[in-house]
């Protein structure tokens, strides 16, 4: 995704509580640098997860994306391998690769994220256009903002898949 070319040129500090807040399906997300202050080239946000939430199962086809777990347990899925995470760790998956992830800690988590190139970040914003805290995400509505941004939903959260998984077994 094209982003203008007057992104920020100068230093600058993002102190703690300082950023964007944006609400991504069930998710706190608070953008510390935007692609618009990189011309594109990365974007930095802070990530804020419930217990037992994640994201959707899905791909960036244009970013690679990595997360520190600044705080909590989480269980990431990445092509298909489950990789447990808590304080200190970090992650990466590669552009392309079917990813998600899932809080499993009885606290909130906490997770700083990168994404290069960026556009994460504006997909965000749309998103939260599309679907705002407190609504029942439209799929149909969302697909669209997908595919704008190159991404791919592919399946519900870690937790939805393992309780259907769980009811398919009794």
């Amino acid at each position: 995704m094209p982003v203008p070319a007057n992104a920020r040129r100068d230093a600058f500090i993002m102190e703690e509580g300082d950023g964007r807040p944006i609400h991504v399906i069930g998710e706190d997300v608070t953008i510390k640098i935007s692609s618009r202050d990189t011309g594109g080239a990365f974007a930095v946000f802070e990530g804020r997860t419930r217990p037992l939430q994640g994201p959707p199962l899905h791909l960036h086809r244009d970013q690679d994306e990595w997360w520190y777990v600044v705080e909590g347990e989480y269980l990431f899925e990445v092509d298909g391998q489950e990789i447990y995470a808590s304080a200190g760790a970090t992650v990466f998956a590669p552009r392309g690769s079917r990813h998600t992830f899932q809080n499993i800690g009885a606290a909130p988590g906490h997770t700083i994220t990168t994404v290069v190139p960026g556009g994460l970040d504006l997909f965000f914003e749309e998103v939260e256009t599309a679907a705002p805290r407190g609504s029942v995400p439209n799929v149909a509505k969302m697909l669209p903002i997908f595919e704008k941004y190159n991404l791919e939903l592919l399946g519900p959260p870690l937790a939805a898949r393992r309780s259907a998984a769980a009811s398919a077994a009794d």
